[in-house]
């Protein structure tokens, strides 16, 4: 077959070994359009669906034990997500949670950058987690479970805190406190840059034009001519 693909994690393209990966590049963002921003307040930030998957009501529960109030925004229309929020969600909130809704491009930027740490306690392994390099960019530790592409992400213990099971969180939220901002917004420029993305994507596709069969070497068509 002549089909070849791009994995944007080395998760995802070790969850799917026997398909035809040509190379991994990762997802990127534009970071000038991410404010960073050194001076915290004291939450933690949830910005994901309300869904199993994402585990919201972990993020909760971390914050709560840490000492914390928690924000968490996202959408929760799909049936399963509203049957998720009524059963795990509304039980736990309390004066230290805030259900902020669904957050638009400028409402995200500026409670990532403002949040003392991100909370990311994903159960399910998502292949990359655009949101993780977006919180990094804004100067934002990020505390995530190991699961997925997140150690691709994440330099554990400098910008961000990665953990194994949900107990370990609270922990990880005071640790991930004493992070330094600057070194979670430079990780994102020397790894996560549309630049780099560019050219990961531009150095497969030459690899793959240079060992291409010739258009005559094809079986079944005519020679070009």
């Amino acid at each position: 077959g002549t089909v070849q693909l791009i994995a944007i994690s080395s998760a995802q393209r070790s969850s799917a070994p026997d398909l035809p990966w040509a190379a991994t590049v990762h997802n990127a963002i534009r970071t000038e359009t991410f404010p960073f921003r050194v001076d915290k307040d004291d939450y933690a930030l949830f910005l994901g669906r309300f869904h199993p998957e994402k585990a919201p009501h972990l993020a909760i529960d971390a914050a709560r034990a840490a000492g914390m109030r928690v924000i968490l925004a996202g959408k929760c229309s799909e049936p399963i997500e509203r049957a998720y929020f009524s059963r795990e969600i509304e039980p736990r909130i309390g004066a230290d949670v805030t259900i902020f809704g669904v957050a638009d491009a400028v409402a995200k930027r500026d409670l990532l950058a403002r949040a003392a740490c991100m909370l990311f306690p994903i159960c399910w392994d998502e292949p990359f987690g655009l949101v993780v390099i977006e919180a990094m960019a804004c100067g934002t530790p990020v505390v995530a479970l190991r699961r997925g592409a997140v150690p691709e992400l994440i330099v554990d213990g400098e910008t961000g805190i990665i953990v194994d099971t949900p107990a370990d969180m609270p922990a990880a939220i005071k640790r991930a406190r004493l992070l330094d901002p600057a070194a979670c917004r430079r990780h994102v420029e020397r790894a996560f840059t549309v630049e780099i993305m560019a050219a990961g994507y531009e150095a497969v596709y030459r690899r793959t034009l240079a060992t291409a069969p010739e258009p005559w070497m094809v079986p079944g068509q005519a020679p070009v001519g």
